[in-house]
């Protein structure tokens, strides 16, 4: 087993690396609502999940590419990834700021747990877990 924190770059393994630039690569793809680049990126059983929802591959593809808001920014912080074999599982808080329609920006921290599986030699994400909290904690900004 690998672990670490994305603040040791210095000491990640070549899949720890992979799969931190397959997380912003997710998060890229999310805030651009490019749904056929998330496509590439999950396998064919992906599942989200949050309390109360859960939610299949081309559900979450169509979600993604309709979202109602512009994302204006994403990021990841407390990043850490655990690597077995051709499982990996990164956990962290995602932080997003969007502007609805009357563009007032709102701000959204999640807590979650990507899991990715390794097929033909590519990391793919298959289950994402998310919660989010009810408002952005005070240390952050």
């Amino acid at each position: 087993m690998a672990s670490t924190s994305s603040k040791n770059s210095e000491n990640l393994t070549e899949a720890q690396q992979a799969i931190l630039l397959l997380e912003e690569e997710i998060f890229g793809a999310v805030k651009g609502r490019d749904a056929n680049l998330l496509e590439s990126l999950l396998t064919d059983d992906f599942v989200y999940r949050s309390p109360g929802q859960e939610t299949g591959r081309d559900e979450f593809l169509k979600l993604c590419a309709t979202f109602p808001y512009e994302i204006t920014s994403i990021r990841g912080e407390e990043l850490k990834v655990n690597v077995y074999d051709n499982l990996a599982v990164v956990t962290g808080l995602q932080f997003a700021k969007a502007k609805g329609d009357e563009g007032k920006e709102e701000t959204s921290v999640v807590a979650f747990t990507d899991v990715f599986v390794k097929q033909k030699d590519k990391w793919m994400l298959s289950l994402a877990h998310a919660v989010e909290f009810p408002q952005e904690p005070d240390q952050r900004s």
